[in-house]
């Protein structure tokens, strides 16, 4: 393992900047979905149906929908070199999650919500499917890296490319027949009796930490211009797909689902670009740490930016807005990072001894 690195796979002070800077467009990215979602920040509601602004939004949703499997991506990489693994790590990215869920809770109450027992006890559960899953992948990985040891590299490479037939591209294959039908077709998929769920699976996620572990594991590199090449026509495909399934009246935009092959294409040479830079800064790395709690924290800021005025006015200052937004709700979430670790930084260090009993070292 190279010497820059902790022994569960998370870098430290002298870490390559570039993945860190990943990590905050990564979570910069996000922000940018949900900002564009219908549902949470409203940028699909508000948009007018064939506007400049509309394909905007199409733009930045296609540029950024690779997000997730980018971050579980570059953990992955990370963690396939360490056998290591600290479990304080996951428990506090639980307690992150639940005192967040208290706080936005009690500031719902404060706002006029009402109270019941049963919200308040919903409030104080991890749920969060991201964290939830990921940390079964941080659990299991050493195991994985045991099994992939004892492969060979071409071995490992079928591998990979037998996860990715069966859990990328006959899942996404089971999508477009869905989507054509109109309804589920029950049995059909490879990851469960109901369907793929979008990718929002344990099943991707392990995909994506095969992808992660081959790619560092054999050194696997291609030059930045061949992987911006890369970037640019799987964008261009999911540009293209998406914005057909909007014209043929497709109720969900399956092109957008986690397990769709170009999504994942997309992600590894985002990596493997990224990769191929090499420089260390000290205020990249320190506001890294932000990442998580952007996370966590952005979706309940998104209501108070004003997002339905900017998508229904001028195409400059939407453009403008979608970015100062996202940078200044990283902003914004790492100072709440700073503030949480102030806080809880004491109960981490006496719960630390404990939880340590339980690590998994292989």
């Amino acid at each position: 393992m190279n010497n820059n690195e902790k022994s569960d796979g998370i870098l430290k002070a002298n870490r390559n900047s570039s993945i860190e800077l990943l990590r905050i467009i990564t979570m910069m990215g996000v922000v940018i979905l949900h900002y564009n979602n219908a549902s949470m920040g409203g940028g699909f509601k508000y948009v007018e149906e064939g506007s400049i602004n509309r394909i905007f939004l199409y733009i930045t949703e296609n540029m950024f929908i690779c997000a997730v499997n980018l971050f579980v991506l570059i953990s992955a990489y990370f963690l396939a070199v360490s056998g290591q693994r600290k479990l304080i790590k996951i428990v506090e990215l639980i307690i992150q999650v639940m005192a967040f869920r208290i706080a936005f809770h009690i500031a719902g109450l404060v706002m006029g919500n009402e109270f019941s027992v049963k919200s308040f006890l919903v409030s104080l559960l991890p749920a969060n499917y991201f964290v939830v899953l990921y940390s079964v992948v941080y659990i299991l990985s050493p195991y994985i890296n045991v099994l992939i040891d004892r492969l060979t590299k071409e071995q490992f490479k079928k591998l990979v490319i037998v996860l990715f037939t069966l859990f990328s591209c006959w899942t996404f294959f089971v999508d477009i027949i869905e989507a054509l039908n109109g309804d589920s077709i029950l049995g059909l998929s490879t990851v469960g009796m109901y369907g793929n769920q979008y990718g929002y699976t344990i099943v991707n996620f392990l995909l994506i930490y095969f992808i992660g572990a081959y790619i560092r594991k054999n050194s696997v590199s291609i030059s930045k211009s061949k992987a911006l090449t890369g970037m640019v026509v799987c964008f261009a495909i999911l540009f293209a797909s998406s914005l057909a399934e909007h014209m043929l009246g497709f109720e969900n935009t399956i092109s957008w689902n986690y397990n769709n092959p170009f999504v994942i294409i997309m992600a590894v040479f985002v990596l493997l670009f990224f990769n191929d830079f090499n420089f260390v800064s000290k205020p990249v790395n320190e506001l890294a740490k932000g990442s998580f709690t952007c996370f966590l924290f952005h979706v309940g800021l998104l209501n108070y930016v004003l997002i339905e005025k900017f998508c229904t006015g001028n195409i400059i200052m939407l453009i403008l807005h979608q970015l100062s937004v996202a940078v200044a709700i990283f902003i914004v979430s790492y100072v709440v990072y700073k503030i949480y670790y102030l806080c809880s930084h004491w109960f981490i260090k006496l719960i630390t001894p404990l939880v340590s009993k339980m690590d998994i070292n292989i």
